[in-house]
């Protein structure tokens, strides 16, 4: 057991290897000690025990802990009276093997020529140790480049044969058992570890064990060293090209003997609750080789997995899918804040208002907004800004994020939602600090543009806002992606959304057929949830199983659905029929914001279309009034 203690907080800088002398507090002159370069640190008795402290430095607050070890760089230990430090010099010996560096001597002066001598020493044996580590790299460097010679031109050699056969070297067939699920709106993250080195690493499949319409992309799955964290293999697959079954995805060569240890990491964006599922292995494995959900307790199970290996060099393909940029790579350390560059910064071009660099000049009501139009995300999840707020407002500011694909055009803010991942509308209050947060979409890829705008309500207002901080952090953890989504929701400044709107109805065709009829219908100028469709076609029917909405996907009919939602198809292409009793499962399906603004503004406007239709068909009143109870039938469904 140590008897010398020390705060916890100054234990660091104790540790740190800069040259420190150890003195006696009651050592006469031991001020003089406090020299540049040098750390002087004073043994004194607190009640029962010997404490350590910085000598000049504020009295350090926090826990005692007992020092296990004496510390790096340590120079010598002064004092006075032996006596008084044989206790410490006991312990030195007893927990080092070294004898303590102790130097009894009158006063401080004393001892400043033998510490000269010492630290004389000490630099002569860094400087030795520098030459030596310097003739070591030259010696690195020129095996390295030996061997990447060697390597190269066997490669060449080797690369003019056809592709040599893999060898299966692990088979974990599918069961009927899934993991994958994801709250919606979320990333789904599984990790699995591969239960082999990364040597002779060739291709991978993975069983796909159900997909539906809801799911947003891409798929992307990486393959790394858990040891170094390093990236050897990472595709992105878009999801309209994922199907139930198994995925297979090559590596353009096999990988060279690594002795790592194999980690499969597969994420996706996530639009609704079980919409993508992986299919696990039938038999039980140990934890430490189960798939686990990030933040989630794994089933024991691994994934239904083939792995193929071969010879170093003994095939050279074109890989469907990969990513040539990550390929080799290291992801950012988890958690830490990486700032923009400043050339990407300095790129910033001004939409509206007037900005000074990251600052917005804002002089009455009115917006302001900043396009940065090419930002390197390098496997960055979460866009973070920080402000700081001046000058006079009497209402608060609004500050947003959007985060879209690089040389997408910009127009108007109100539409960028749509296209782009939005933070949603920050208040910003003077004298409150606070951090707006945006989740990166996988669909982005390495790159990005970042729109910012700042919005204030004030005619009178003379403010000024400064971005403090614009950087981006990599989490690749879902659970902390969450807590980031909870923290930026509790800060959301709930907007009002203006009520649906519709300029005019142009009715195409009017049908009736035995007990079946219809009406064709083009919508120009729809507005609602934020959203605008410059026209919209659709049939509003009633059948003999009640009335019904028809949507389809053909030449003449304009895209109503960013995701296109139906499965049907007949003789004139897709096909969505939507009838009264499955309109709340349709509209809980619908994965994208624009597409539930659509369901949602189409219905409240349903009543005053069937109306307007009636009128356009020179109906009865009758009959009118049967297209206004089916239209009423569908909305309150």
């Amino acid at each position: 057991m140590s008897i010398l203690h020390i705060r916890a907080a100054d234990l660091p800088a104790l540790m740190s290897g800069q040259p420190a002398v150890l003195a006696s507090a009651t050592l006469p002159g031991v001020e003089k000690l406090a020299l540049p370069g040098l750390a002087l640190w004073l043994l004194a008795r607190r009640e029962d025990r010997l404490l350590l402290q910085r000598h000049g430095a504020a009295q350090a607050e926090g826990p005692l802990v007992p020092l296990a070890l004496p510390p790096a760089g340590a120079l010598a230990l002064l004092a006075a009276n032996e006596a008084e430090v044989a206790p410490v010099a006991a312990w030195w010996q007893a927990a080092s093997g070294q004898p303590a560096p102790l130097q009894i001597v009158a006063d401080a002066a004393a001892a400043l020529p033998d510490l000269l001598g010492r630290l004389l020493a000490e630099l002569q044996d860094s400087q030795a140790r520098a030459v030596q580590l310097e003739r070591s790299l030259v010696e690195t460097r020129l095996d390295y480049e030996e061997t990447r010679i060697a390597i190269a031109a066997a490669a060449r050699s080797l690369g003019h044969r056809p592709p040599a056969p893999l060898t299966l070297a692990l088979a974990l067939e599918a069961s009927a058992e899934r993991i994958g699920a994801a709250a919606e709106g979320e990333r789904l993250f599984l990790r699995q570890p591969l239960a082999r080195s990364l040597d002779g690493l060739a291709a991978l499949a993975v069983h796909i064990g159900g997909i539906s319409a809801a799911t947003t992309g891409p798929l992307r799955l990486r393959i790394r060293g858990e040891e170094s964290g390093r990236i050897v293999a990472s595709w992105t697959v878009e999801m309209a090209e994922v199907t139930e079954g198994w995925l297979t995805l090559d590596l353009p060569t096999p990988l060279a003997p690594l002795r790592e240890t194999a980690v499969l990491e597969i994420s996706a964006d996530v639009a609704g609750p079980h919409s993508l599922a992986f299919s696990l292995d039938q038999g039980w494995v140990p934890a430490e080789a189960a798939a686990t959900p990030a933040g989630g307790e794994g089933q024991g199970r691994a994934l239904a997995l083939r792995i193929w290996t071969a010879g170093l060099g003994a095939r050279f393909v074109v890989p469907a899918h990969w990513n040539w940029d990550e390929a080799g790579a290291s992801l950012p350390l988890t958690g830490v804040p990486q700032a923009i560059a400043p050339a990407e910064l300095a790129a910033a071009r001004v939409l509206s208002g007037d900005w000074d660099g990251l600052q917005a000049k804002l002089n009455g009501a009115g917006t302001a907004a900043l396009r940065l139009p090419r930002v390197s995300l390098g496997g960055a999840d979460v866009l973070r800004l920080r402000w700081n707020l001046s000058g006079s407002a009497a209402q608060p500011l609004r500050l947003a994020a959007w985060a879209l694909s690089p040389g997408q055009p910009v127009t108007r803010l109100e539409a960028l939602s749509a296209q782009a991942a939005f933070s949603g509308w920050r208040d910003i209050v003077p004298g409150q600090e606070g951090a707006l947060t945006l989740l990166l979409p996988l669909a982005l890829g390495t790159q990005a543009q970042i729109v910012l705008a700042v919005e204030c309500p004030d005619a009178a207002a003379e403010a000024q806002l400064q971005l403090t901080e614009a950087s981006l952090l990599a989490t690749r953890d879902p659970a902390v992606l969450r807590t980031l989504q909870r923290e930026a929701a509790a800060e959301l400044v709930p907007a009002e959304p203006p009520g649906p709107g519709l300029g005019r109805v142009e009715l195409l065709q009017h049908l009736v057929s035995g007990r079946y009829q219809h009406f064709d219908l083009l919508l120009h100028e729809v507005t609602g949830g934020g959203q605008d469709w410059p026209q919209l076609r659709f049939k509003l029917a009633i059948a003999a199983s009640g009335p019904l909405l028809e949507f389809r996907r053909a030449k003449g009919w304009p895209d109503a659905f960013a995701r296109w939602p139906g499965t049907e198809t007949d003789q004139f292409g897709p096909v969505l029929r939507v009838r009264q009793p499955q309109l709340r499962e349709f509209r809980d399906g619908l994965a994208h914001p624009r597409d539930a603004a659509l369901a949602a503004t189409l219905l409240a406007l349903l009543e005053q279309i069937a109306e307007e239709a009636g009128r356009l068909a020179s109906l009865d009143a009758e009959a009118a009034t049967g297209w206004r109870e089916a239209a009423l039938a569908l909305r309150d469904a």
